[in-house]
Order: structure tokens, then C-alpha cells, then sequence
């Protein structure tokens, strides 16, 4: 599948920045918009060869989209493909509603988004109907977007999904996983930025059900951020169908093979205990600009931190926490809506943490091991009904209060050695992620080694973080 060109991108983003500020006349805003969705589709003409097209387009200000779609006949099937473009549109608006809530909260303006989504289809001898969609989206006037697949395979025959199970034998996957992995093992430069290695791209991480099949090869879609710096885009692999020798559906006789144990995602980090380590940390996020744009340095450097993130945030932007999570960083726990614990009951903390847990459990498949109570408040009440170790800091920058970067490292240097010690800072400020772009480059130069609060508890504390304890002032410095 072709990628969106360059220039029909910045042409969007300015267009979306003019709809979100205003224009001397709607209708030209309107008219351009329209042009550049059908441009933004015209990308894909070529790869559409099962169904006609079919679009969504709304250029209506702040949130307008454009998603276009197959239909091929199957009522079934077109029901079905019908219902995943809606979708997108649904989520997107979702999550730019409550993003928009969220810059009303600190008195920011309104950002304009915007969304485009365009599709290959294509289908096999043996009848099966592919369809994978690629939207991108994003804020305007933001240099950060997405790129996501989303892909769908259909027996024409019985109107219903074919799923990687339906598909192949137990030993494909693995098959799958060790080409993916050579393919991206022969290119030096692609193999030393994989976000964690080439262990990363093992079986049982859950990478490969998201294909599509032609008659001659299995293509694996990876979203952008997954598996590799922004800078590779969103990669996708072919590989060719014999690799799979044997019967091509499941053969129901084979026993799925016992997989090992999944690897760190910091397994291709070394620490040496014996150098300095300083843990950043971010609370209150993630934010759509703040967080990422500190993750974009965290990125540069090839060094991690810890988020401390709050649930409905993660609810409202999950694609940013999963960037963390793909970056090796630690995502911990903030509560749902920063609430002082000190104030609850025990039914009500646990009610919250539950809350929380869902909402981490849906967005990246795991719940934390870390919470670091809202304001920092903690009793014995709230340490009795936590499930998870409970983490404060060491070094406060104020910059809540400040809202200044230079304020911040100001802050920092009043610290003098950073060793062993835990700083927080807040993920939701532009003032933060500036001053971070000149810290983690200057901690750099000092000798320090970033890493994250759990491997601070290891490494200077010699234990794991357990459940219940405090791991506070007096531990980091």
C-alpha cells in the first residue's frame, strides 16, 4: 500500500490550523478541505482492486474527516467494512472531543483536528476479501501525527472474518516471527532502533495479527511508534506465502508450541550500577503535546523515564501511552482523576484503583506495579489499599508552578548530584517538555544514566518495588 505523500500532509496541517482559528471565507475552507481529501485518496487508487469506493466527508470546523471505504456486494461483508470506517470516524471524534475538554480545563484554545482515512482491497483465488485501512490524523499546526492500519480479511463464501487462527497453523506464527525479524535484523541501522531489540518482534508479542494475505505473500502491518522511531513511518513486511510450506488452513492435529517467556522491554538496555542514575518522572499526563514532545527527546537520546499518568487521560489518548510503553519506558499509576487519596475511604480508593487498572489493562494489556498518589498524600489507610508500591520523589521542580523551563533546570542544579535521586516534573506542560530537551542532553554529558524508578529501587536499594511499601524522599537521595 502506497503512504500518503509529504505534501498533501503539510497541506493539511495548514488547512486544519486555518479551520481552527478561522478564515475570511468558510466556503474556500470548505472547497479546500474537499480537495484535499479526494488528493489524500487518490493515493490509494491504484491498490483498490475488490470493491468501489464509497466516502465519508465532513469539513465541518473543528473536527472534520475524510474516510473512504469499499463496497463489494456481500451484504454481510459490506456491513461489516461499513461499520469499521464509521468506527474510525467515532473514535477520532472521541478522542479530539475530550481533548478539546481538557484544553478548556487550563484555559487553552480549541485545537483543530483532522482525520483521513483511505483503503487497499484486494482478494484471492481462494476467495478471500482483504481490506486494510490506513488513517492518519492529528492536531493542526502539530508536527506529530499517526499512521494506523487497521485490516480486515473476509471468506466470501460464508460472509465471515478470517482470523490468524482460522488462517494458519500453530507454527506459522512462529515461521512469521522469524522472517519479520531477519528482515529487519539485515538492515544495521533498522536493526539497532527496534524498540527493544529483535526480541521485541518475538511470537508471543502479539505482533502478527494484523495481516492480510494475497495469493503470493502474508503482508504484516505495524503502526507507527510500535516498533520503531517515527522517523520509519509505519513499516510493512512481505513475506512470501512459502515460507509456510504445508497445508495452508489449520491443520487441527498440531499442538500449539510452548512459547518462552516474553523479554523486557528494556532487555537491550545495559546499567551499570556502578555509574550515576538519575529517574525522571512525569506526572498528570499524557497529554497530545507535552508528552509527546517529550518522548520525542526520551526518542533522540535513546534513554527512557517514568510516567506517572492519571486514567482518564489514558483513556483519552491511549496512543501516546502506548508510545511510552513502546519506547521502554514505565507507566505507572496516578489515580483516575487526582483525587487526594488521604481524603477517601478505603472502598473508595479501591474503587478507583480498580477504575484505573481497566483502564491501563485496555489501552496496553498490562496493569502498573507503580502509584504515586495524587499531590504526593499518602496514610495508612491509602498504603493498606493500594495495590501496588507506592512512590513519591526526591527532587521537586515546581514546574507547576513556574510553567518556565528555565525556572525548572534552575531547579534541578540547586540539587547539585543528581545520583540515585528520583525528579519530578508533570507531562503536561510545554515549559516541562522544553526544559527537558536541554536536560536529558546535558545529564548525558554529566556521565548519568536515565533510568526508570523501579530500576532506581534495584539498583540503589538491591529489591524489587513491593506491594504497599513507600519508596519516598528518603530512599532517593
Amino acid at each position: 500500500m502506497k503512504k500518503p505523500h509529504i505534501l498533501w500532509l503539510c497541506r493539511l496541517l495548514v488547512l486544519t490550523l486555518l479551520f481552527g482559528v478561522g478564515m475570511t471565507s468558510a466556503a474556500s475552507a470548505q472547497e479546500s478541505f474537499a480537495a484535499s481529501a479526494q488528493e489524500y485518496f487518490a493515493q490509494s487508487k491504484s491498490s483498490q482492486t475488490a470493491g468501489e469506493a464509497q466516502q465519508l466527508i465532513s469539513d465541518q470546523n473543528p473536527l472534520p474527516y475524510a474516510v473512504e471505504y469499499p463496497v463489494i456486494g456481500n451484504d454481510a461483508i459490506d456491513a461489516q467494512v461499513k461499520a469499521a470506517a464509521m468506527q474510525l470516524v467515532s473514535d477520532y471524534q472521541t478522542l479530539y472531543a475530550d481533548a478539546q475538554a481538557a484544553a478548556a480545563e487550563v484555559s487553552r484554545p480549541k485545537q483543530a483536528a483532522y482525520l483521513m482515512a483511505s483503503y487497499t482491497s484486494f482478494q484471492t483465488e481462494e476467495g478471500l476479501y482483504n481490506v486494510v485501512f490506513q488513517e492518519t490524523y492529528g492536531e493542526a499546526g502539530s508536527e506529530t501525527s499517526f499512521t494506523k492500519y487497521h485490516v480486515f480479511v473476509y471468506d466470501l463464501s460464508t460472509g465471515e472474518p478470517f482470523t490468524w487462527e482460522d488462517l494458519f497453523r500453530p507454527s506459522y506464527q512462529e515461521k512469521a516471527a522469524d522472517y519479520v525479524t531477519s528482515y529487519f535484523a539485515a538492515d544495521e541501522d533498522t536493526a539497532c532502533r527496534l524498540f527493544g531489540g529483535t526480541q521485541a518482534l518475538s511470537a508471543e508479542r502479539g505482533w502478527y495479527d494484523s495481516f492480510a494475505v494475497s495469493d503470493s505473500d502474508i503482508v504484516f502491518y505495524f503502526d507507527k511508534y510500535s516498533i520503531l522511531p517515527a522517523s520509519c513511518g509505519a513499516p510493512t513486511v512481505i513475506v512470501p506465502r512459502d515460507v509456510f510450506s504445508g497445508s495452508y488452513l489449520t491443520d487441527p492435529e498440531e499442538v500449539e508450541p510452548e512459547q518462552p517467556a516474553a523479554d523486557s522491554q528494556n532487555s537491550s538496555r545495559i546499567i551499570d550500577p556502578n555509574k550515576p542514575m538519575v529517574a525522571l518522572t512525569f506526572d498528570d499526563g499524557p497529554s497530545r503535546g507535552a508528552t509527546n514532545r517529550i518522548l520525542d527527546t526520551l526518542e533522540k537520546y535513546g534513554v527512557v523515564a517514568t510516567f506517572f499518568d492519571v486514567g482518564y487521560r489514558v483513556e483519552s489518548y491511549p496512543e501516546v501511552v502506548q508510545r511510552e510503553k513502546a519506547l521502554g519506558c514505565e507507566i505507572g499509576s496516578h489515580s483516575y482523576d487526582h483525587k487526594d487519596f488521604t481524603t477517601l475511604t478505603a472502598a473508595q480508593i479501591q474503587a478507583d484503583h480498580n477504575k484505573t487498572n481497566a483502564v491501563f489493562q485496555k489501552v496496553l494489556g498490562e496493569t502498573p506495579t507503580l502509584f504515586r498518589p495524587p499531590y504526593g498524600s499518602y496514610n495508612a489507610t491509602v498504603r493498606q489499599n493500594s495495590p501496588y508500591a507506592i512512590v513519591t520523589w526526591s527532587v521537586d521542580t515546581l514546574d507547576w508552578k513556574s510553567r518556565n523551563a528555565d525556572s525548572v533546570l534552575a531547579e534541578i542544579r540547586k540539587e547539585g548530584s543528581l545520583d540515585g535521586k528520583v525528579v519530578l516534573m508533570h507531562g503536561i506542560y510545554d515549559s516541562t517538555a522544553q526544559a527537558v530537551e536541554q536536560l536529558v542532553p546535558s545529564l548525558l554529558e554529566q556521565g548519568y544514566q536515565l533510568v526508570t524508578v523501579s530500576e532506581m529501587i534495584q539498583y540503589r536499594l538491591g529489591e524489587t518495588p513491593a506491594q504497599g511499601k513507600v519508596y519516598q524522599y528518603s530512599d532517593f537521595r
